[in-house]
């Protein structure tokens, strides 16, 4: 770690002490934290005011290079559990830093039995790149059945006296998982084959799940260069790319210019957004051309 990133982390664990020490309150709730607000959606869902659901990365930050604030390292620094998504920047970062502050907090990982995608984020290191598994999981119904059943099992394991309770939330949650997945096959069926492109690749389990392909314009896990980007322009006219997605955490620019290059719609989404359902149905409207 860098010598300033060292000094402020070491500052931000001293306000969280000194927070801690000053919180008031009869009875707190017990609190599990999050990585990403989607995480927190589902979390929340099934546990139901048994515990408290405290989410890291804050909306519209991103996730793959985030540093805490004071305010969260707090919570985390209380937390009985910290629930990863797995192998997204930000934990690689910080999961070592935050189970050193708090050694009895339990880890769990959401993403655990998912089959994971790699290929679809590379990191450049010289002349060399290296693979790394693609963290977004919850973007697709089928995984978040997964998450979704990991999440039931560490509330149970942290609070065997809820278990009725988290199993009929638990429930409730897998019947809108399944809704959400019905509606999406329906409307992308015709769409089978379809490419769509987006800046940063954060929709590979969408895509595989529903026979669809993403072309994504980041490169490297960087700003792609004007050579790739003549060759993605192939690619999408070849493939009559109609739609390319823009996200709040990155710069809409290379992408809106690249939808008037191949003549596309550009539709701002947010895969990070808490309101899990609605999101995704509005990437496979947006997908489907409605």
């Amino acid at each position: 770690m860098k010598k300033h990133s060292f000094l402020k982390y070491c500052t931000y664990i001293l306000l969280a002490f000194m927070t801690v020490s000053c919180a008031t309150g009869n009875k707190e709730q017990k609190i599990v934290t999050v990585t990403v607000q989607p995480q927190k959606y589902f979390a929340e869902k099934i546990a139901g005011d048994r515990f408290s659901i405290n989410c890291i990365v804050p909306p519209g930050s991103n996730p793959e290079a985030y540093d805490p604030s004071p305010s969260h390292l707090v919570y985390v620094g209380k937390s009985v559990a910290y629930f990863k998504i797995g192998h997204i920047g930000f934990e690689l970062a910080w999961m070592d830093k935050l189970e050193q502050n708090n050694p009895t907090m339990k880890i769990f990982d959401n993403s655990e039995g998912i089959d994971l995608l790699t290929g679809t984020h590379e990191h450049g290191d010289g002349d060399s790149h290296h693979l790394e598994a693609d963290p977004h999981t919850w973007s697709s119904p089928k995984n978040a059945r997964i998450i979704a059943q990991n999440m039931y099992e560490a509330f149970v394991s942290l609070d065997p006296n809820g278990k009725k309770v988290y199993r009929e939330n638990y429930e409730n949650l897998l019947a809108e998982i399944n809704r959400v997945d019905s509606i999406i096959t329906q409307r992308l069926a015709p769409a089978h084959g379809t490419m769509f492109a987006i800046y940063h690749p954060s929709l590979s389990y969408l895509a595989k799940d529903y026979h669809l392909h993403q072309l994504s314009l980041e490169y490297n896990g960087k700003e792609p260069s004007a050579f790739y980007l003549k060759k993605a322009v192939d690619v999408a006219k070849e493939n009559h790319v109609k739609v390319i997605f823009i996200q709040q955490e990155f710069d809409a620019k290379q992408a809106q210019s690249f939808a008037q290059e191949i003549d596309a719609r550009v539709v701002p989404i947010n895969p990070l957004s808490y309101n899990w359902s609605e999101e995704l149905l509005h990437i496979a409207d947006a997908i489907a051309g409605e």
